[in-house]
């Protein structure tokens, strides 16, 4: 019989999700949980919310040089 394993960071982060007959060290038995996921106390799964960037991007640089040129900001 065909199981399901996965296996956590330290930040209880999905890292990795296998099929195999038999577990192998660091995994657990679980028939939920996707890679990126994180499995909380409870032991339900959620899916983070994308971290935002902390700087500017290419294009945020570009949209202020333009509205700055053009007397907007």
């Amino acid at each position: 019989m065909v199981k399901r394993f996965i296996c956590l960071d330290e930040d209880a982060k999905v890292i990795s999700v296998r099929l195999g007959a038999e577990i192998l060290e660091g995994e657990i038995e679980s028939t939920t949980g996707e890679c990126g996921q994180i499995r909380q106390t409870d032991g339900i799964f959620i899916t983070p919310e994308p971290a935002l960037p902390t700087e500017p991007t290419i294009a945020d640089k570009i949209n202020y040089i333009y509205y700055k040129n053009r007397g907007i900001i």
